[in-house]
């Protein structure tokens, strides 16, 4: 009797562990793709990249090269009341160049008229001398030779007083040149300081209209600033001018000293 039922028991034993091997090879059943008809569901998002985070700037956003490198009103703007007042005064002095020149080219034709008298003079006394000397008038010939010289010492001193009125002369037309540069400039300024306030009054509200308004604006810009330069240049040549006319008078000076004999 006890013989059976160990075999029975080795034989429940040995069944036992098959089963258990069966099942431990057994393969693991497939994940299950998530029920996303539930609400609220949210399946895990891909990273998104760091250059599609930021949304492009619109086409008409005011972003400019000036402004990303800070650029400036090269030619600062002045007030029209300033200007207006320097446009008076460039009036002016053209105005006083005027009558500086027509007052030169007048002393320039009487000192003219006083060279050739005086040059007349000293061929008359020459002439008188040579008779003299001819004559063997001695006395004669020294007093004539002396008046000779004085008559030279004197148109000496008028051709250098003409040398001055035409320094004079060259000068006023110089700040002629000077007064209508500087006016120039001054309009200029003026219709771009009306432009860039005019700019200012559509910025940020019509993008065409105000870079049309640059164009003119940077376009005025360049030929104020040239006719500044001009206007440079031509104050440069008043400035020589002086200069030349503070040396006529110089030599005016000793002329004058050495036709009083002194």
């Amino acid at each position: 009797m006890l013989l059976p039922r160990a075999i029975t028991l080795a034989v429940a034993a040995s069944l036992i562990a098959r089963a258990a091997g069966l099942h431990a090879q057994e393969p693991a059943p497939s994940p299950q793709a998530p029920d996303t008809s539930v609400k609220g569901y949210a399946p895990d998002a891909e990273p998104v990249p760091a250059a599609a985070a930021a949304a492009p700037a619109p086409a008409g956003a005011p972003v400019t090269i000036g402004s990303q490198l800070g650029f400036v009103d090269v030619l600062p703007t002045r007030s029209p009341e300033k200007i207006n007042s320097l446009l008076a005064s460039a009036a002016g002095l053209e105005a006083e160049a005027g009558v500086e020149l027509a007052t030169a080219m007048s002393a320039k034709e009487k000192t003219k008229g006083l060279v050739a008298s005086k040059k007349q003079e000293i061929s008359t006394i020459d002439g008188r001398r040579k008779v003299a000397e001819k004559n063997k008038q001695e006395g004669e010939k020294i007093a004539l030779e002396t008046e000779k010289k004085d008559a030279e010492r004197q148109k000496a001193f008028l051709e250098r007083r003409l040398d001055l009125h035409e320094a004079e002369i060259d000068r006023a037309k110089a700040v002629q040149k000077m007064a209508a540069a500087m006016t120039r400039a001054l309009q200029l300024e003026h219709e771009l300081a009306i432009r860039r306030a005019g700019r200012a009054q559509t910025a940020g509200v019509d993008p065409t209209a105000t870079r049309r308004q640059d164009a003119v604006i940077l376009e005025l810009e360049a030929r104020a600033l040239d006719a500044k330069r001009l206007q440079a240049e031509a104050e440069k040549q008043v400035a020589d001018k002086d200069v030349d006319l503070a040396r006529r008078r110089i030599e005016l000076n000793k002329a004058q000293v050495t036709a009083g004999g002194q």
